[in-house]
């Protein structure tokens, strides 16, 4: 099992999950880190991964343990292709991730200064 597997725990797969990688305090460059993990709808769709929730997450390719990562974006959700069933969609929500070192430096999102804009590309 992968780290971001345990992250989520034990799931009835429905719907993915992509976390992205903010690297420095423009939120209009994010790299993925991990592969996109399957989770249920509940995952998707409640409040685990809302903007400023603190999480313990372990990403093999940069990680050598768990470090904590704040998600610095709103949530933001889109239907993609069933990567095994044709003809398909499910939703797949991508989680932004900043470092907790990192986290103090981002601007805070509020209702107003909120944009399609700030999406990364």
């Amino acid at each position: 099992m992968s780290n971001i597997e345990t992250e989520v725990g034990s799931i009835s797969p429905q719907a993915l999950i992509r976390y992205m990688l903010y690297t420095d305090v423009n939120r209009r460059r994010a790299t993925q880190v991990g592969s996109d993990a399957w989770v249920d709808l509940t995952t998707i769709l409640g409040n685990k991964y809302d903007y400023g929730t603190k999480h313990e997450i372990m990403f093999s390719e940069i990680d050598d343990e768990p470090n904590q990562y704040i998600v610095a974006m709103i949530p933001y959700i889109r239907q993609v292709p069933h990567p095994e069933k044709e003809d398909e969609l499910i939703p797949l929500r991508f989680v932004y991730l900043a470092s907790a070192a990192l986290w103090p430096f981002f601007d805070p999102i509020a209702g107003e200064s909120l944009n399609m804009a700030m999406l990364p590309e």
